[in-house]
């Protein structure tokens, strides 16, 4: 037995160090200690401290009072300890490891699941998505089976008007006889049911007991509302999508285990954008499930050449102005923690087209000018350099193209699938050795409700998940949690997944946290970025919408929080709806860009002006604060994105004419700041017109731009369009 002092941890810490609060990492594996001999005050001094190893020692539990703020990771492998509520107080573990202590159970695996929020690895296994659903779904059944046995066997016994002593004693026989009636799970967690639904119920009658004593407090007098406050339309019923597919089609094998396994529904084709789009004939009722094919390294891919000047052999730089051109602005470059940034001294940029890609043709055909792409998303940096590479979807494939050699360097494709949606997240992998490493994860989905997840670096299609019913319309993984991913379908809800980590053999578990009933389709989505754990915003068929998503206080499913209302919702016209919000993302913490398909502009508007400072208990309808108002193309076609840069006040769109409209906002910054509004139009920062590639059969004179992107470190510029076609232009 070794008595523990200041100069044994230092010995045995590292970095070395003369004082204690220096320590990152400590080792005291096989020193025969005991739990006497661990010091809570001396501990409690490594506040820096980060991996700590007490494996293989004699401690029969872990002492409590320990203070170390910063612990990641804490391995007690092969004692004799009993019981791990006491790790509560180190919240900030992500990695626990305790092997060959004979005492634990899978019920105190489960425990450990509620009591540390950031846990990802239990025991060298990865189990971010099954302490999730235990975190959230186990703990919703069960807080709703403990509410359902209070109001069943208590509540109505007490009169409407109970003494405290008879809300005492009914409170204090409920928390003895809950835990034995309520059951939930296998036989194996039997004491970890218990032990949570104790929690749960003792949680209840806190908050009865709180609400009892703010019951019992004087209430002011009601205060009316004024009668001239601004009326909100009411939004009216959306009009019907066109060009529907009704369709009843195989799915191909599935690897993945899901808690909430759908069946396959008849999902619905998006509706086309452009009138003269071919309706996709229909494949036989009856054909067999399909085997998906991998990705192939180098796909028949057709580039779209560029005329070139007369008498040169390089293509014509295109500028971006839409008036007569001048030289473009002068920029330098400066380099911040290996990233390469550009400082523009003057507003707008130069560009010239590099490449022009049909990449997604069905079946190879490179006259196959009618295939839609839709979505598109540069590839997480996984280093210090800025990400080049980008991927596309659209008709039955998935792309994955280097923007600065124009070379497709993946290709995924599914029979019968039309990709309408694509997000990247980065993961941390374990190897078969256990060594960390992040792998980039592309999640893409479509036609058949069906998520796929993909390594494209090793040219695998890992699994899926069987989401939605009908088509997934939108995606995008959460900033806060990397395995969170929203999905929307036009079975009109929005769900969030926990896709969980592959193990170094690709297996991994997925989960269904929460289901968003949407009035409409929801056709963009956007995480609030100052509460990305709260909020949840979407553009829908017919409005925008907003969602609490806090977990903890989720049934399980929920309607919208709140819809925000806009002015052009007051325009009168036979012919148009503009409740369809086809375009929205955030600019900033605060500033939103949307847009309505007919409306002829683009709005920004005021996050906590509108919601923050407007939001009633009372009523749903939120005005919008509109700060600004971007001219935009007066075309009525719909599903036309916009997207922002994640630096800077820059926006961008396409239209139905090929043009791409670049808005960099910078300059009236201080103007949307004050949240004034200035009431007219601001006109685009630049517009680029399409240069017309030719291909085999001659110019590509009309197209329409559907998606416009820039990379982080703005060096390209990607746009899609509905003729197969991806244009890439370099910025200068």
């Amino acid at each position: 037995m070794t008595k523990l002092t200041t100069d044994t941890l230092l010995k045995k810490g590292l970095p070395k160090s003369s004082h204690l609060k220096n320590l990152k990492t400590l080792n005291l594996s096989k020193m025969h200690l005991e739990t006497k001999d661990v010091d809570p005050h001396l501990f409690s001094q490594m506040i820096n401290l980060e991996e700590l190893d007490i494996s293989k020692n004699s401690l029969s539990e872990i002492p409590q009072k320990i203070s170390l703020p910063k612990l990641r990771v804490l391995n007690f492998i092969d004692n004799q300890v009993e019981d791990v509520t006491s790790l509560h107080q180190f919240p900030n573990l992500e990695e626990v490891l305790y092997e060959e202590n004979l005492y634990l159970t899978v019920s105190d695996n489960y425990k450990v699941f509620c009591l540390l929020p950031k846990l990802r690895r239990l025991n060298n296994k990865d189990i971010t998505s099954l302490a999730n659903h235990v975190r959230f779904v186990n703990h919703r059944e069960l807080s709703s089976r403990v509410e359902s046995y209070w109001e069943k066997s208590y509540k109505d016994k007490l009169p409407d008007k109970p003494t405290p002593a008879m809300i005492k004693s009914a409170s204090k026989e409920f928390l003895k006889t809950v835990v034995n009636h309520v059951k939930y799970g296998p036989n194996s967690l039997k004491d970890f049911t218990k032990w949570k639904v104790n929690i749960i119920a003792e949680e209840l009658i806190s908050s009865l007991s709180c609400n009892k004593k703010k019951d019992a407090e004087p209430q002011p007098e009601p205060v009316s509302t004024n009668d001239d406050n601004t009326e909100i339309p009411i939004t009216p019923g959306k009009k019907k999508r066109t060009g529907e597919l009704d369709l009843a089609v195989g799915t191909p094998t599935k690897r993945l285990r899901t808690n909430d396994v759908l069946s396959l529904a008849l999902t619905p084709r998006r509706s086309s954008k452009h009138p003269e789009s071919p309706h996709r004939s229909s494949p036989s009722r009856n054909k067999p499930n399909i085997a998906l094919s991998p990705f192939k390294n180098k796909p028949n891919v057709t580039p779209v050449k560029e005329p070139a000047k007369r008498g040169s052999s390089t293509p014509q730089k295109v500028n971006l102005r839409s008036t007569p051109s001048q030289k473009g602005p002068d920029e330098k470059r400066s380099v911040d923690n290996g990233r390469q940034k550009r400082e523009l001294k003057k507003k707008g940029f130069d560009v010239e087209p590099l490449h022009f890609l049909q990449c997604h043709s069905k079946n190879n055909n490179s006259d196959d000018f009618r295939t839609q792409l839709w979505s598109c998303a540069f590839e997480p940096a996984l280093d210090s350099l800025s990400s080049k590479v980008i991927a596309t979807c659209g008709g039955e494939s998935v792309c994955v193209s280097d923007c600065e050699t124009g070379k497709v360097l993946k290709k995924y494709k599914v029979p019968g699938e039309e990709f309408f949606a694509l997000a990247w997240t980065t993961l941390t992998m374990i190897s078969s050795e256990g060594h960390k490493r992040k792998v980039n994860v592309l999640a893409a989905g479509g036609r058949y409700g069906v998520v796929r997840l993909m390594h494209p670096k090793v040219n695998m299609c890992y699994g899926e998940i069987k989401a939605h019913k009908k088509a997934i319309s939108i995606m995008c993984f959460s900033p806060a949690h990397d395995t969170f991913l929203f999905t929307g379908s036009y079975d009109k809800r929005i769900v969030l997944w926990d896709i969980g980590v592959p193990d170094y053999e690709y297996n991994f578990r997925a989960s269904q946290l929460l289901t968003l009933d949407t009035p409409s389709t929801p056709l963009q989505l956007c995480l609030v970025p100052s509460s990305v754990d709260q909020y949840l915003l979407a553009g829908c068929d017919d409005g925008c919408y907003v969602w609490d998503i806090t977990l903890n206080n989720q049934k399980g499913r929920c309607s919208y929080h709140a819809e925000f209302s806009f002015p052009i919702y007051k325009k009168k016209s036979d012919d148009h709806d503009y409740h369809t919000i086809d375009g929205l993302a955030f600019l900033n913490d605060d500033l939103i860009a949307s847009k309505s398909s007919m409306q002829g502009s683009i709005y920004i508007w005021s996050w906590k002006e509108s919601f923050l400072k407007q939001r009633s208990k009372s009523s749903k309808k939120v005005e919008a604060a509109v700060l600004a108002e971007l001219k935009w193309s007066q075309t009525d076609q719909p599903y036309l994105t916009l997207t922002t840069s994640s630096e800077g006040l820059c926006l961008f769109c396409g239209d139905e004419a090929g043009k791409m409209w670049i808005y960099d906002l910078e300059s009236c910054q201080a103007e949307l700041q004050k949240g004034v509004s200035s009431g007219a139009l601001k006109e685009p920062t630049k517009v680029i017109n399409w240069p017309s590639p030719v291909s085999a059969k001659g110019k590509m004179e009309k197209t329409m731009i559907n998606t416009v992107v820039v990379n982080p470190a703005k060096e390209y510029l990607v746009a899609l369009t509905d003729k197969n076609v991806i244009g890439i232009w370099k910025i200068l």
